[in-house]
C-alpha cells in the first residue's frame, strides 16, 4: 500500500523590518488603529457642542437681521372703499391720512404696545448673541451648560414678545378697517413671522444642547475623580514615622 505524504506549511506574515537588515523580521503586536483616546473623544464632543451653539446663534442673527431690515418698511396696505385710494402703513411708518393712524397715542394703544414688545424682542436676542460671542473667547475648563440654558430662555422670550407684537399689530389693523378701509398684509409682515419661527428653532436647539451637555457632564466628573483616585498618595502616618526615626537617629550619631 502506498503511503500518502503529509506536508506542513508555515505561514510567515509580512512584518516590519529593521532598516539595513533585510533578513531580520521583528514580531509586531496587532494594534487597533480605530481606537481613540478619551481626551481626543472629549475634544470632538466639545467641538460638536460648539458647532451646535454656532448654528443656533446663526439662526438668531439671521432672524434679527430680518427684523431690522423689515422694521422701517410698510407692513399693511389699506384700500379706501370710497375712492379706491391705496395707503401703506407699518409699525414705525404712517400713511399721513385721516383714516389711518398717526404717532399720537390713542386708545386702545395697540400700536404702542406692539412697538414696546418689538424693542423688547430685539433686546433679548441681542443679549443672547452677546453671551454667545463672549463664549467664543478661549477659556480653560469644561464647557458650562448654563450658557445654552440662558440663550434658550432669551430666544423663547424674544419669540414670545415678537408673537405678541405681531398679534397686537393685527388687532390695530382690524380696529382701523372697521369703517371705510380694507386691509392687505405685505411680505414684510410675513417675514416677521418667519423671524419668530427662527427664534423658536434657535431656542429649541439651545435647550437640546443644554440637556445633552448636562447629561454628559457626570461622565466627565466620574473620569476626573477616577484619575484623582488612581494617583499615588502619601499617607500622613508613614511620613510621621519617618520623621520620628530620623530624629532618633540624629542623637545616636552625635553621641558616637
Amino acid at each position: 500500500m502506498e503511503r500518502k505524504e503529509q506536508t506542513m506549511t508555515f505561514y510567515t506574515p509580512d512584518v516590519a523590518k529593521i532598516k539595513g537588515n533585510r533578513k531580520y523580521q521583528r514580531p509586531t503586536v496587532p494594534t487597533n488603529k480605530q481606537s481613540m483616546s478619551a481626551q481626543k473623544r472629549q475634544q470632538y464632543v466639545d467641538q460638536a457642542y460648539t458647532y451646535t451653539r454656532m448654528f443656533g446663534g446663526s439662526l438668531s442673527g439671521f432672524s434679527l437681521l430680518m427684523l431690522i431690515c423689515t422694521s422701517p418698511l410698510s407692513w399693511v396696505q389699506f384700500l379706501v372703499t370710497i375712492n379706491g385710494l391705496e395707503l401703506n402703513a407699518g409699525l414705525w411708518t404712517i400713511c399721513n391720512h385721516e383714516l389711518c393712524w398717526s404717532h399720537t397715542p390713542k386708545p386702545p394703544y395697540y400700536l404702542q404696545y406692539s412697538r414696546v414688545l418689538f424693542i423688547t424682542s430685539i433686546l433679548c436676542i441681542l443679549v443672547g448673541l452677546g453671551l454667545l460671542f463672549r463664549s467664543c473667547r478661549p477659556t480653560e475648563g469644561i464647557i458650562s451648560p448654563e450658557l445654552d440654558f440662558k440663550v434658550s430662555i432669551l430666544s423663547f422670550c424674544s419669540a414670545f414678545c415678537l408673537f405678541l407684537c405681531l398679534n397686537l399689530f393685527l388687532a390695530q389693523v382690524e380696529w382701523y378697517t372697521k369703517s371705510d378701509l380694507e386691509s392687505e398684509f405685505l411680505w414684510a409682515y410675513y417675514l416677521n413671522w418667519c423671524s419668530d419661527v427662527l427664534f423658536v428653532c434657535a431656542g429649541i436647539i439651545s435647550f437640546l444642547n443644554y440637556v445633552t451637555l448636562q447629561s454628559h457632564l457626570p461622565e466627565q466628573s466620574v473620569s476626573t475623580t477616577s484619575q484623582q483616585e488612581s494617583r499615588p498618595t502619601v499617607q500622613p502616618e508613614k511620613v510621621k514615622l519617618q520623621a520620628t526615626t530620623a530624629e532618633k537617629s540624629r542623637p545616636e550619631k552625635a553621641s558616637k
